[in-house]
């Protein structure tokens, strides 16, 4: 499969609208009630960027998802708020989220996912990959390639989080 090692019948397919009770459940399985984001704030990513945005299944039941978008050299985009827009000069690509389950993660899940967004941020040509790393998921994005960059982050990430990047090479 494109984009990393994953489980037996792992299948990934572009998000659809439909999809969203699912992925606001596997939000919640997956960061309680610290980060549940709305379906309108979803909805809009995925309206703004459905080429940047995936589902993945195992069985035939939704286990992860991502969410990223076009994004510009400055900074992350705020959380709980619909993107009005996305930036007319997009120099990277930006991951907002992915989630996995808690009974499918450790079986190449979010690998897969984050292979299919590096896939599509390569091909728009970005020169990057950003995305802002909660507390605890800093390590996974590091081994991903991605670092730490100096930034303010607006309000809601939580302490602890970061920004970081990846460049992309071809």
């Amino acid at each position: 499969m494109a984009g990393g090692s994953a489980a037996a019948g792992l299948s990934l397919r572009p998000l659809r609208t439909a999809d969203l009770p699912a992925v606001l459940a596997i939000q919640r399985a997956a960061y309680g009630d610290g980060y549940q984001e709305s379906d309108v704030v979803l909805g809009r990513k995925l309206e703004l960027a459905p080429r940047a945005c995936w589902l993945a299944q195992a069985a035939g039941a939704a286990v992860g998802y991502v969410f990223a978008h076009p994004w510009s050299d400055v900074g992350a985009p705020p959380l709980h708020a619909p993107l009005a827009a996305l930036p007319a000069q997009a120099g990277h690509g930006f991951l907002h989220d992915l989630a996995v389950l808690p009974m499918a993660r450790g079986q190449g899940v979010a690998v897969a996912l984050f292979g299919r967004v590096r896939g599509w941020s390569s091909g728009e040509g970005h020169r990057g990959l950003r995305l802002v790393a909660l507390a605890d998921a800093g390590p996974f994005w590091a081994r991903q390639g991605f670092s730490v960059l100096p930034a303010t982050l607006p309000a809601g990430y939580g302490e602890g989080a970061c920004l970081m990047e990846r460049a992309l090479r071809d």
